[in-house]
C-alpha cells in the first residue's frame, strides 16, 4: 500500500468512525449528534455594514446571536439541525447582513450541524441568494425559499411568507405583514395531499397574516403544528379546527427572538407519539440590554423559565 493509499484508507476509517459524533470547534471535544433533536431560531437581525469593527445598527446583535450559538453548541448530545424563522438581516436584507450571518453561524456547521434558513419581512431574495445560492436550487417554489427537511418521524416545511414589493429600491422597507403566495399555496396542497408522515409547518409570520395558509390547515389533519417568529415574543396557544373535535387541535408557537423581547431559543425533541418544544430562556430586554433592567424584564423571564408545548401526531 503507498502513501496515499494508506492515506485514503485512514479516512475511510475517520469518516465511518466519525459519523454519528461531531467535533466541537471551541472545546474540541466530541459530541453525539442526536437525529430527534432540532433547535428553533428567529429574528437573528444582523447588520454586516460595519463602524470600527463593530455592526454599525444594532451592534448587540452579533454577541447575542453569538452568545446562542454558543449555548446550541454547549448541548451535549447536539441537535442535527437549527432552523432560524427568518429576519436573518437587520432590516433592508443587504448582501452584507447574510455574510456577516453567515460567517456567525459557520461554528453550528463545523460542528456537523444542518442549518435552514427562512425569510422574514426585513429580507431580501436577490441578496439572500448571492450569499446562499444552495436554496436557489434546493427550493420547493422557484423564487422563494421554501425547504423540506426530513426529520426522523415527520417532515419540518419552511415556508416563505416574505411580501416583497416589485422593483424595491435599496434601504426600503417592504410590507411588514406576510403573505403566502399562490403557487407556493399550491404546491403546498399538493405536498400535504401526498404526504405519508406528519407535518409540521414553518414561517416568519403569524397564522393572522396568513389567511389562505390558516384554512388549508383547518383541512389538512396531517398537520401536526406550526411555527413562527416575528413578533419577538414567546407565546403557545391552540387553533381549534373546524369541526371541534379534540383531534383536531393545532398547537402554534411564536418563538423569541435574539435581537429585543424575549431573548433564547427553542428546543424540539420527536418521538414516533409526537414532539415537545421547550423554551430556553436567556433573558428579555426592551429594546437593548440594560445593566441595571428593571424588576419586569427579570419577571418575564422566571415566567419563562419552564415553559413547553406539546404536538401529538393523529393516526394516518
Amino acid at each position: 500500500m503507498n502513501r496515499r493509499e494508506f492515506t485514503g484508507a485512514l479516512f475511510a476509517l475517520g469518516a465511518v468512525a466519525l459519523s454519528p459524533i461531531a467535533c466541537s470547534p471551541s472545546q474540541g471535544a466530541r459530541k453525539e449528534i442526536d437525529p430527534n433533536l432540532t433547535v428553533f431560531l428567529s429574528d437573528i437581525h444582523i447588520c454586516g455594514e460595519m463602524n470600527e469593527g463593530k455592526s454599525l445598527h444594532y451592534p448587540n446583535n452579533p454577541i447575542s446571536l453569538k452568545e446562542q450559538v454558543n449555548k446550541i453548541l454547549s448541548l451535549n448530545p447536539l441537535p442535527a439541525n437549527v432552523f432560524i424563522f427568518g429576519d436573518v438581516a437587520w432590516d433592508y436584507g443587504l448582501e452584507e447582513d447574510y455574510i456577516y450571518a453567515k460567517e456567525l453561524l459557520q461554528p453550528l456547521k463545523e460542528a456537523g450541524i444542518q442549518i435552514t434558513l427562512g425569510l422574514g419581512n426585513h429580507d431580501r431574495r436577490a441578496a439572500f441568494f448571492k450569499v446562499f445560492p444552495e436554496y436557489e436550487q434546493t427550493t420547493k417554489v422557484a423564487g422563494r425559499v421554501v425547504s423540506v427537511v426530513e426529520l426522523p418521524y415527520a417532515d419540518f416545511v419552511m415556508l416563505d411568507t416574505l411580501s416583497e414589493l416589485p422593483e424595491l429600491p435599496p434601504r426600503k422597507s417592504t410590507n411588514v405583514s406576510g403573505e403566502l403566495d399562490e403557487v407556493q399555496l399550491e404546491w403546498l396542497k399538493r405536498f400535504l395531499a401526498e404526504s405519508k408522515r406528519p407535518v409540521f409547518l414553518g414561517a416568519h409570520h403569524p397564522l393572522g397574516d396568513l389567511p389562505a395558509l390558516t384554512e388549508l390547515i383547518t383541512h389538512s389533519p396531517i398537520v401536526a403544528g406550526f411555527i413562527c417568529g416575528h413578533l419577538h415574543i414567546w407565546s403557545k396557544k391552540a387553533y381549534l379546527l373546524r369541526p371541534r373535535k379534540p383531534e383536531r387541535m393545532i398547537p402554534v408557537v411564536e418563538l423569541p427572538s435574539t435581537f429585543y423581547g424575549d431573548i433564547g431559543f427553542a428546543t424540539f425533541r420527536m418521538d414516533p407519539q409526537g414532539a415537545i418544544l421547550s423554551y430556553s430562556s436567556q433573558g428579555f430586554w426592551w429594546p437593548e440590554p440594560a445593566q441595571n433592567p428593571p424588576p419586569q424584564w427579570e419577571a418575564r423571564q422566571k415566567d419563562l423559565a419552564n415553559e413547553t408545548c406539546r404536538f401529538i401526531f393523529n393516526k394516518i
